[in-house]
């Protein structure tokens, strides 16, 4: 019986095929296969993925929707990348309004303004979808506080919970979860319940404090266009 093809050998297969038969359908169980383990290895090949829709754009018999999320979903994973925006442009018009399309469009807008408040109920309603996709939650916190770090130079712990999405009824696992975020980063904690920001020559001529003038969004939709 022939081995499955491991993870090196089924990209060099898809590579292969999008230069000698990138138009034709029947590639496309091989492209799914390979959305499918983009999902379990924490990877992502968004010319891959574009190819994936393409297809599906100039063939709608083919089209599934499991997949299509999945793809949406790692094109989020990928921000401040223009891979959702990108994505979009292929979801052909007869679907673009048919579940979960319409809720992963939310999300991805709400970060790419800085709604971060707003994002983590947002996630309620596909939040088992989510989960399907390992290292969603870890990948978006990611974006953000790269857009919080070149906003503020402090930030109070109880704000950065919430924009984080990590508030819970333990509040010991709370100070947990956000004191293991900053020391990945490098922030400090500072005295009156404030995080310190390092200056990073985007953050030293801002709002020094979460709740000041400047929002998110100017600085998430900057990124979003130099990305």
């Amino acid at each position: 019986m022939a081995e499955a093809a491991g993870p090196v050998d089924l990209e060099d297969k898809v590579m292969t095929l999008l230069q000698s038969q990138r138009y034709d359908p029947d590639i496309l169980p091989t492209l799914e296969e390979y959305v499918e383990q983009q999902v379990a290895t924490g990877t992502n090949d968004a010319m891959a993925n574009l190819a994936t829709l393409k297809l599906y754009q100039f063939y709608p018999a083919t089209y599934k929707t499991a997949v299509v999320s999945k793809i949406l979903i790692k094109a989020i994973m990928a921000l401040p990348s223009t891979d959702f925006l990108c994505a979009m442009y292929l979801i052909p018009a007869a679907t673009a309004d048919d579940e979960p399309i319409p809720a992963l469009v939310q999300l991805a807008s709400m970060l790419e303004t800085g709604r971060f408040e707003d994002f983590w109920p947002a996630t309620g309603a596909v939040r088992q979808l989510l989960d399907g996709v390992p290292g969603f939650d870890e990948a978006v916190r990611s974006f953000m506080l790269v857009v919080i770090g070149r906003t503020y130079k402090r930030v109070e712990r109880t704000v950065l919970a919430r924009l984080l999405g990590l508030e819970g009824v333990d509040e010991a696992a709370e100070e947990a979860a956000v004191d293991e975020v900053i020391k990945s980063v490098g922030w400090k904690a500072g005295g009156e319940g404030m995080i310190v920001v390092p200056g990073n020559g985007e953050n030293e001529e801002r709002a020094k404090t979460v709740g000041e003038q400047l929002t998110f969004r100017q600085v998430a939709v900057k990124m979003l266009r130099n990305a």
